[in-house]
């Protein structure tokens, strides 16, 4: 036969698999297997051999197929027909592994089959025999429509010369899909050291045992000893095994199977299944998948035609799978190991070491806003700046999503904290991604370590413990490790927990702060508070939850709850004669401004309450468009296309004001508090910036609303410098929907024109500072 290149088996299978998806009737598959085997090896003769009859064969008249040699042939008995107009023809069988008694065989005059050819007829019965067996019910063709598609799939990766990483990784990634296993795993034998496996691909496989168990000598765990018996190993019981892989029955694995991956004729490594369920057992048609998966691992294999090209393609599978896909860093698997390598020699040698937890402040504003490319470019550029800003010696991984470690072998508890401050402030300039320049700092969890007792696991937790730590005292900067830490770690995820029930079962209130005008003395609006009523801790400070939302997310459905129900009270306040213009502000967060339902929701609301667009206020806060300008304004500019108003909360604070103002859709700006306490004090520098920005925005003809007026001075310098609208405790503290009506009433009664009303107390534990989103 004509050399049709190493890929030409795998194209073959590939429009096998393809007629065969079609066919259903035992009959039509048989015969539509027969005939691309013949036609695919050049052959004279095909057959399909059941027990003592020829199912269906070509190369003969119809009804003159000679059975009893045909049959002889199939058992091994005959190595050669004799086949008319083709004269001797070679015999090549191949079992249909799964259908007792079946066998395909082909016979040709033109020489003896390579390797190739007898992968591919194997491949072939195996296509026939799982097409039969799978062909008998409704689900069984939903199965084997699956089946083949994925080894269509990976087929056709093999035939485009696809990396061999990425036809390994779709092999593991096939095989626990239909197998449904906790586990996959695939590994190669080292050609380097022929007696160690390397883990090349997997799914499932925990980080701590990826790191542990990526070189494991032949024969151990069932995936070792398919590799060196050749031949399939399954066990019920994977912890009475005589040599189990160190920490995966500790992990709870309790049965798994293996088949062995044979490149040139001879085992070179194993594909195994592994589960922690209870009473699992692998049924014929299970072992027969996983079998099918590690042909085709062979077939990628075979495709190396040489010692040197398979040893480049493993070791390219070994980097791939030790190393992060986007960044080219190592991944969690390796830095592990050479983390749990630098332990070991801190405790031999007494030398010290210290990890860098990093997390990226606000990354997901910046990938939900502009799209996951960007995100994706920002990562790469992170990246390239941490390895940037440390020695060459140090690793840096990255762990997954927007999360980075750093491993500084022989640092001190100084060194580590210069290194800390070394990528804070590599990454304070603004990156550049072409179309876009946005701002992202880290927060950063350090741990050191000398003669290091602990395991490498137990180091990177408590980096990541100090990490949010660092999160919740302000972001952008760095924490070091204390003991007590872990303690408050698992306060935060217990109050996480309990903030998603609360989210699911409506917990919260929302309570509202009334504004006034400043020309009329009348409660023109409010400002919506959430408030949390915890049916065991009582009332939880939104100083305590906010933060906590917003780091985990939970702010957007929270986000949600409240927008709904301010739109709803207001309308219904809106139907009294004394509140008939009432508006109500309600704060957006960055990451509700990033979600793409937030034009759904926002109208949503409005229609589902009746409330007139122009009688809500969405509030901003000026941070916001330090991340990215021209994507923040586009959405603020959708936002006011519902028709509703803009304001920007605490103004004045961010880097920028001045710069983004022209450019955003705005309607009020809302004076920061602290420029509002500096009133009482005369020339102070937050009274003289408190009056900048109401000349600022008298300019521009925006309304201002001052927060936290506390005292009479302070709301009587503010109504002469301007301002519109107070806000503050000197008014009144945020109230429970009920008594606002009243509270609005008396407000109205009390107040002149030129001196506030006396004050009514503000209440311990209102946090008014802090933003009801």
């Amino acid at each position: 036969m004509a050399d049709a290149g190493p890929c030409w088996s795998t194209q073959q299978l590939t429009e096998l698999l393809a007629t065969v998806s079609e066919v259903t009737d035992p009959a039509s598959l048989q015969r539509r297997v027969v005939e691309h085997a013949s036609e695919a090896l050049d052959a004279e003769v095909a057959a399909v051999v059941e027990h003592d009859q020829v199912v269906a064969s070509v190369g003969f008249p119809r009804g003159q197929a000679p059975s009893e040699l045909l049959l002889a042939a199939a058992e091994g008995h005959l190595q050669v027909l004799q086949v008319e107009g083709g004269g001797a023809c070679e015999v090549l069988v191949a079992d249909c592994d799964g259908v007792p008694g079946l066998r395909l065989l082909v016979a040709r005059s033109d020489g003896g089959y390579s390797q190739e050819e007898r992968s591919l007829l194997r491949g072939t019965a195996r296509v026939l025999s799982m097409a039969l067996v799978s062909s008998r019910t409704v689900d069984d063709l939903r199965e084997r429509q699956t089946l083949l598609e994925r080894l269509s799939r990976i087929q056709g990766s093999i035939s485009s010369r696809a990396p061999l990483h990425e036809v390994l990784d779709t092999i593991t990634a096939g095989a626990a899909e239909l197998i449904g296993d906790d586990i996959v795993g695939l590994r190669l034998v080292d050609p380097a050291e022929p007696e160690t496996l390397l883990l090349v691909s997997s799914v499932g496989v925990p980080a701590h045992l990826t790191a542990e168990s990526s070189r494991t000598p032949l024969g151990w765990g069932v995936g070792g000893r398919a590799a060196l018996l050749d031949m399939l190993v399954v066990t019920d019981a994977y912890t009475a095994l005589a040599a189990p892989i160190p920490g995966f029955a500790e992990d709870g694995i309790r049965s798994a199977m293996a088949v062995p991956v044979r490149q040139g004729g001879r085992p070179v490594g194993s594909l195994t299944v592994a589960t922690r369920r209870a009473g699992r057992v692998y049924s014929a048609s299970e072992q027969e998948v996983l079998t099918a998966f590690a042909e085709h691992v062979s077939l990628a294999l075979n495709d190396a035609q040489t010692v040197e090209a398979l040893q480049r393609a493993v070791q390219e599978a070994t980097h791939q799978s030790l190393h992060d896909g986007l960044t080219g860093l190592p991944n969690r698997a390796l830095f592990l190991d050479r983390l749990a390598r630098a332990r070991e020699h801190s405790d031999r040698h007494g030398t010290p070491l210290a990890v860098l937890f990093l997390d990226l402040d606000d990354f997901k504003v910046v990938n939900d806003s502009l799209g996951h490319l960007v995100g994706d470019q920002l990562l790469s550029a992170v990246a390239d700046r941490v390895v940037t800003a440390l020695r060459g010696c140090d690793t840096v991984a990255r762990l997954g999503g927007d999360e980075f470690a750093v491993l500084l072998g022989e640092a001190d508890h100084n060194e580590a904290t210069v290194a800390a401050d070394r990528v804070l402030m590599a990454l304070e300039e603004p990156f550049d991604l072409g179309t876009h320049t946005v701002h992202v700092g880290a927060s950063i969890g350090l741990v050191t370590a000398v003669g290091a007792q602990v395991l490498a696991e137990e180091l990177l937790r408590d980096a990541d413990v100090a990490m949010y730590r660092a999160k919740a005292d302000g972001k952008r900067r760095y924490v070091v490790f204390e003991a007590g830490m872990r303690h408050r770690l698992q306060a935060r995820t217990e109050l996480e927990s309990e903030l998603r029930v609360a989210v699911e079962q409506h917990q919260f209130t929302v309570h509202y702060q009334p504004v006034v005008d400043a020309a009329s003395g009348r409660v023109t609006s409010t400002e919506a508070l959430v408030r949390w009523n915890h049916p065991r801790r009582g009332t939880v400070s939104p100083a305590e939850f906010i933060p906590l939302a917003e780091d985990t997310g939970i702010i957007v459905a929270l986000g949600s709850q409240v927008l709904r129900e301010a739109c709803r009270q207001t309308a219904q306040w809106r139907l009294l004669p004394a509140l008939h213009d009432l508006t109500v502000s309600v704060n957006l967060s960055p990451r509700q401004l990033a979600e793409p339902q937030l034009l759904a929701d926002v109208e949503a609301a409005l229609t589902g309450s009746g409330l007139p667009a122009r009688a809500l206020v969405l509030e901003v806060t000026e941070s916001l468009f330090v991340q990215d300008l021209t994507s923040a304004a586009a959405r603020l500019h959708s936002l006011k296309a519902l028709g509703v108003r803009l304001a920007v909360d605490d103004f004045g604070t961010g880097y920028s004001s001045l710069a983004y103002l022209s450019r955003l859709p705005v309607d009020v700006l809302k004076v920061d508090r602290s420029f509002v306490a500096g009133m009482a004090e005369t020339g102070s520098a937050e009274g003289k910036l408190a009056s900048v920005v109401l000349a600022l925005a008298a300019s521009l003809e925006l309304d201002t609303v001052a927060e936290g007026v506390e005292t009479r001075h302070q709301a009587e310098a503010l109504v002469a410098q301007g301002c519109t609208r107070l806000q503050g405790y000197h008014f009144s503290r945020p109230v429970a929907p009920d008594l606002l009506p009243q509270v609005a009433a008396d407000l109205c009664a009390r107040l002149s024109l030129r001196v506030p009303a006396i004050p009514i107390a503000r209440s311990d534990g209102d946090v008014s500072a802090v933003s009801a989103r």
